[in-house]
């Protein structure tokens, strides 16, 4: 009796608690930005006492069961205001937004002084902030300080994770200019934030073996009228302009003007042998001269709560002259001689951008539509004498067009899933003339026409339960080229049609601990810079095209992990890469003309590791530790000189907080050995320095840079072919000391403190997951 009695009380007490379960699923949100907030905490309360709890995922959405009875639901995150709900005033699913807390303004404020990183699913974002080192500076200088990106000031290469096949975008759009033009076009204070794309879902374009950088520019939307004057002062270098806007509720004006001048002198020294054992010396002074002038408008339409069309022009102007006397020296069989190569190249881009966005009842329901259009007009001309003998005169012209359009749309299938698809159309239209005259004779004017066109589809599903989000999904792109040279009168036709999967998985057991895996597919296709005929050189160095070239496949895996607490911040991945049919540059010799070339080549495996932390060590002093290594192993390669490589970095930043208007930067940065397959650069030490001091209440902020405070940051490199080897020293201008000084000036900025109409900033998707 006492048995059944019993298994009659447990069973009415267990068919209660079913009854009385309840499941807590909403989304929280910044009122200003209405962006999602990750991690933030959600309590559950029993009138004082706390019973359950929970946080939101890297989407803001929360999820949780309970079976116990509640009285209320507190929000709660750092910087923002709590939130408290009552139950018997709660309706599931919850939009929860909840508003910055005023009291924790100037801690906020203090934070932006710093570079700071975040882990999403599928990227690493670096928000630059207002870093010490980068007012005045370019996006080139300023990637230079970013340890996850690997520049060469004196080439102006760009590498990721020890790769040059890397993607480079402004505002998730392509430019019809190199990344080393865009770099040193962009000032980095126009800059809001870097994303590092590593291993990009299918929602991106499948170009870019080792990945994307994505560069999200600044796009002021504050309220009424806000007005910055700057400007910068330092070796060689001058710079000046404004960025403002208007904001008067229902439409948003923008406009950004600039003008930056810079003259370098850059030293090269070199000392060749051939196979013959010829031999010879070269010094090259670089003398370099630029200009460029910047025009950013835009006007931003809030049709309506929902609705927001935003249309923008930006017009550049970017020339740039070089001055190269070179002195050649022992030389075999000849006496000391002069060469002089004069040229300059002119730059007008045109970037014009349409962008509908409609924003459904749910924040993850939504379509975008982009427009796109990005042209340039490129000259360079070309002066060569030897010992004041005329030999040469040449132009090169070129015009780059680049158009796309694209449709994505989002649509949450049910709290926890979300659909994803979209499409994308890329064209891009090159035509190039090379005019040459010679000492003794005119060389027929040559063309080469290029046109290519990408078509794009993706799915992609999107999953988050409790402290896991996953996504996979799939790409399929339809590639076709056509090329015309007149050269040889050789028209080529390249189709290629692939499927791109990728695949992340994302866990954070708290809000202190985030693990990401993630894998994809990438290509690299022979594009213009692999097939032009007409691209820049000299008597002695050259680029032949291939038309020969096959596409380039990698599969990839990486693992992350990040650890955040109040004063420390640590992050690591570990990635491997599997390349097949790799492109690669080759160096061969034509008598005395240094040729560049592209050949498909063996397979490469590449592992890689990464690590950075920042710990808060006391109020006043912060320091951040960066460091990474690559390796590669080529496979069936027996035309290059080295079949391991390899390449690290390692930096150290201290920053002091002296009061609240004078702050110190000091940074040492370490590199390593560097292992190319033709090539090694000997390792290499820099020390930089930078001051900041604030004034009429923040309202005028000076800048003071010195580079390489010790003067001691030389390149030397070593190459060795099969028909020559080469020592090679570099003195570059940016690279070793320089000062740079720099000053903002807030001319007016409002002080409304209550907003007529909720701010809305509409971006992609991709820019906030």
């Amino acid at each position: 009796m006492r048995l059944s009695i019993c298994c009659l009380f447990f069973l009415g007490v267990s068919i209660k608690c079913v009854g009385q379960t309840t499941q807590i699923k909403g989304i929280v949100l910044d009122q200003i930005t209405n962006e999602p907030i990750p991690f933030a905490t959600i309590a559950i309360y029993n009138n004082t006492t706390i019973i359950d709890g929970t946080t939101t995922a890297e989407n803001g959405i929360f999820n949780l069961t309970t079976k116990q009875k509640y009285t209320s639901i507190e929000i709660s995150f750092i910087g923002y205001q709590k939130k408290l709900l009552f139950r018997e005033k709660v309706a599931f699913p919850l939009t929860i937004k909840l508003i910055p807390s005023t009291n924790t303004l100037e801690e906020v404020n203090i934070v932006a002084e710093r570079t700071t990183t975040q882990l999403k699913i599928d990227r690493k974002i670096i928000n630059l902030g207002s870093d010490i080192q980068n007012p005045g500076t370019s996006a080139l200088e300023a990637f230079d300080q970013i340890a996850e990106i690997q520049v060469d000031l004196s080439s102006g290469s760009l590498n990721l994770r020890g790769s040059n096949n890397v993607r480079l975008l402004v505002n998730g759009k392509p430019s019809s200019l190199s990344a080393t033009e865009i770099l040193e076009q962009l000032p980095s204070s126009s800059i809001q934030r870097v994303e590092l794309i590593t291993t990009p879902s299918v929602k991106h374009q499948a170009d870019g073996i080792s990945g994307i950088i994505n560069i999200i520019l600044n796009k002021n939307q504050s309220k009424g009228i806000n007005l910055n004057l700057n400007t910068s002062l330092g070796t060689k270098r001058y710079g000046y302009g404004f960025d403002g806007n208007y904001n008067f509720s229902s439409i948003n004006l923008r406009l950004n003007a600039s003008q930056t001048g810079r003259r370098m002198n850059s030293k090269q020294t070199l000392h060749r042998r051939y196979a013959d054992n010829s031999f010879e010396s070269i010094t090259t002074p670089h003398d370099f001269n630029g200009l460029i002038r910047k025009i950013n408008m835009g006007i931003d339409f809030f049709i309506s709560t929902n609705d927001a069309l935003s249309v923008q022009f930006d017009y550049t102007n970017d020339y740039h002259s070089f001055y190269n006397n070179s002195t050649f020296f022992d030389v075999s069989d000849r006496d000391n001689y002069t060469y002089l190569r004069s040229s300059s190249h002119e730059h007008l881009t045109n970037i014009f951008n349409i962008n509908y966005r409609k924003q459904f009842s749910n924040e993850l329901h939504f379509l975008e539509i982009d427009l796109n259009n990005n042209s340039s007009r490129n000259e360079y001309p070309a002066y060569d004498r030897e010992d004041n003998l005329f030999l040469f005169e040449q132009l090169l012209k070129e015009n780059l067009k680049l158009s796309s359009l694209s449709f994505d749309y989002s649509l949450p299938i049910s709290q926890n899933i979300t659909l994803e698809t979209g499409a994308s159309l890329n064209r891009s239209l090159f035509a190039s003339s090379n005019t040459t005259n010679a000492q003794l004779r005119t060389i027929p004017k040559t063309h080469f026409d290029y046109d290519e066109s990408i078509v794009g589809i993706y799915t992609l599903v999107k999953t988050n339960i409790e402290k896991v989000n996953f996504q996979a999904g799939l790409r399929y792109e339809y590639f076709n080229s056509q090329s015309n040279s007149t050269i040889n009168s050789e028209k080529l036709k390249l189709q290629f049609k692939n499927l791109f999967p990728s695949i992340h998985l994302s866990y954070s057991p708290n809000k202190t601990n985030t693990i990401n895996l993630g894998y994809n597919k990438r290509i690299s296709r022979p594009d213009i810079r692999n097939i032009n005929p007409f691209q820049l050189g000299n008597p002695y160095f050259r680029f032949v095209g291939n038309p020969n070239l096959e596409p380039e496949y990698s599969d990839n895996l990486e693992s992350s992990y990040l650890y955040k607490r109040n004063k420390l911040n640590i992050g690591f991945s570990l990635f491997y890469r599997n390349l097949k049919n790799k492109i690669q540059r080759f160096n061969s010799i034509e008598g005395i003309v240094q040729i560049a070339s592209f050949k498909n080549i063996g397979k490469y495996d590449v592992l890689g590791i990464e690590f950075n932390s920042n710990l808060n060590i006391y109020s006043f002093w912060n320091a951040s530790i960066s460091a990474n290594y690559y390796h590669t192993n080529i496979k069936n390669a027996q035309q290059l000189t080295w079949s391991q490589i390899y390449s690290s970095n390692f930096q150290l930043k201290n920053t002091f907080t002296i009061n609240k208007k004078l702050g110190i930067d000091i940074s040492y940065r370490h590199t390593p050995k560097k292992q190319e397959p033709f090539f090694f650069i000997l390792p290499r030490n820099r020390i930089d320095f930078a001051l900041r001091a604030k004034f009429l209440k923040n309202r005028l902020v000076g800048n003071l840079r010195i580079v390489d405070v010790l003067n001691r940051n030389l390149m030397k490199r070593f190459t060795v072919t099969q028909d020559f080897s080469q020592d090679e020293v570099w003195r570059f201008q940016t690279q070793t000391f320089g000062i740079l000084g720099s000053i903002k000036y807030t001319l007016v900025k409002n002080t409304e403190k209550k907003r007529k109409r909720k701010k809305r900033t509409y971006i992609h998707e991709n820019d906030i997951n």
